[in-house]
């Protein structure tokens, strides 16, 4: 072979394996991040997903966002989450709940949590940085830094969840609508960053978890997650004491008190359920 022509033909190789490279590259670097969150507390089960914080992609929709995190039914057209995978624990239903949904079913397909489960009212609603969305999810584009929270509701299209239909002639909210959007991307942050040993996170995740949690509730859980994020706050001190074999798996935190007065975690499906206000 011609030596000009090999070379030419080994730097055309080149120049497109480079090329390859930095479309690969492209396709690997996230466009941003967007935190997302499933919860289920109107039937007092906690999480079917837990907060957590999710890279899209040019190009992706919202539900490119969901299949990251979770596993789920689209409706017979195919525009909305009809269920969400969710093994589930034994449910039980606050008191304002309770009071106005005095029969309940079960659910309608095992190993599934979605449309018509417990009440004919049920469904999966969401949320996009604490407001209602007004989109099926397949047409939201993904915004770096947007809080996708979906949340099951029983009760008269998410009266129960705190809308308010009553200035239309339906159903008042049952307790006030809360934001927890900030609390979502905090523990989202702090899954992240390795520190879930915290009790502060667990607190955190307890003000979420539980139905009955207010705004203040809600806002004071922010703003010790997001210090326990700056660390400028840690309920749990680093030990670098040695630990003898027979005691390792539990090392002395120093805080034996705190962690007993902290909630109790079970498994809930995807996610967890935390100790909950029982009536």
């Amino acid at each position: 072979m011609n030596i000009r022509r090999f070379i030419s033909a080994v730097a055309a190789s080149a120049m497109a394996a480079g090329l390859l490279s930095v479309c690969a590259c492209a396709e690997d670097t996230p466009a941003g991040y967007v935190y997302f969150m499933a919860d289920k507390t109107t039937i007092g089960q906690g999480f079917t997903v837990q907060p957590t914080k999710v890279a899209f992609y040019e190009g992706d929709t919202g539900l490119d966002i969901v299949e990251r995190v979770a596993d789920y039914t689209l409706d017979d057209n195919g525009n909305f989450i009809s269920s969400f995978a969710d093994e589930g624990v034994e449910s039980y239903f606050p008191d304002a709940v309770a009071d106005v949904c005095p029969e309940v079913s079960g659910r309608a397909t095992e190993g599934y949590l979605g449309m018509g489960d417990y009440t004919s009212d049920s469904l999966w609603l969401w949320f996009l940085n604490d407001e209602l969305a007004q989109e099926n999810i397949r047409e939201y584009t993904p915004v770096d830094g947007d809080v996708i929270c979906y949340e099951f509701t029983v009760y008269c299209g998410g009266a129960d969840l705190g809308l308010d239909y009553s200035s239309l002639g339906g159903s008042a909210a049952l307790k006030p609508l809360t934001n927890k959007a900030e609390l979502i991307k905090a523990c989202a942050e702090i899954k992240e960053a390795g520190k879930t040993d915290d009790p502060i996170y667990t607190s955190a995740m307890e003000a979420l978890a539980i139905y009955e949690s207010t705004q203040e509730d809600i806002d004071i859980a922010v703003d010790s997650a997001n210090r326990l994020l700056s660390g400028e706050i840690s309920a749990v001190e680093p030990d670098n004491t040695p630990v003898a074999e027979e005691d390792k798996g539990s090392p002395d935190t120093g805080v034996e008190g705190i962690a007993a007065a902290s909630a109790i975690t079970v498994l809930a499906g995807a996610g967890i359920a935390l100790s909950r206000k029982r009536r």
